[in-house]
């Protein structure tokens, strides 16, 4: 497999994951929904104010953003070899601005949920591919979380799934590699793990 251009998910992969999942939904009243879905499935006043609650919780987790050890490391070595690199979250536009600001972040393209349908779905990546030129197998999707794997299988890419030193989530054998730490990115995208 050879990886031409990476995709990074930001909350818990490019930085440490702070983003308080748990209150945001419990503080919103959603249950066990998709945030996201929720949102999109109401309208008017209910609307307003889940967007009222995100926004409160994504500019806390903006505020305290800090990169996860590597971080640096990989998106220096990717720069490098000039392998072009995307930003793929659920995040807001805002977030993301404040984010790449304060950590001195640049990719070549960044896309966030105001840009389309959001992960799971593979639209993004196939405009990423697009874009580049280039074939979804060739993209390698970095992400922490199931959207992340889905997104990448949904879009025919192959995925990486950053534990951040946890245990390996069932759902996290569906990716092409499963790593503890950022920096075990740079074999995979040389081509030296398999």
């Amino acid at each position: 497999m050879e990886i031409k251009g990476v995709i990074f998910d930001m909350d818990g992969t490019i930085t440490v994951p702070v983003f308080d999942f748990e209150g945001l939904k419990a503080e919103a009243n959603v249950g066990d929904r998709d945030m996201l879905e929720y949102m999109l499935s109401v309208t008017g006043e209910e609307r307003t104010r889940v967007q009222r609650v995100l926004r409160k919780y994504e500019d806390d987790a903006a505020a305290k953003a800090r990169l996860n050890p590597g971080a640096r490391t990989v998106l220096t070595h990717l720069a490098g070899r000039h392998v072009p690199m995307a930003l793929l979250t659920r995040n807001s536009q805002r977030s993301v601005d404040t984010v790449c600001r304060k950590l001195h972040l640049k990719f070549d393209v960044i896309i966030t949920r105001e840009d389309g349908p959001h992960k799971p779905a593979p639209d993004s990546i196939l405009r990423i591919a697009r874009q580049w030129k280039m074939s979804p197998h060739e993209l390698l999707m970095v992400g922490d979380y199931t959207w992340d794997v889905q997104c990448a299988k949904n879009a025919g890419a192959p995925s990486v799934v950053l534990v951040n030193g946890s245990a390996v989530p069932d759902w996290a054998h569906a990716a092409d590699f499963v790593i503890k730490r950022l920096t075990e990115l740079i074999p995979i995208i040389d081509g030296k793990r398999t």
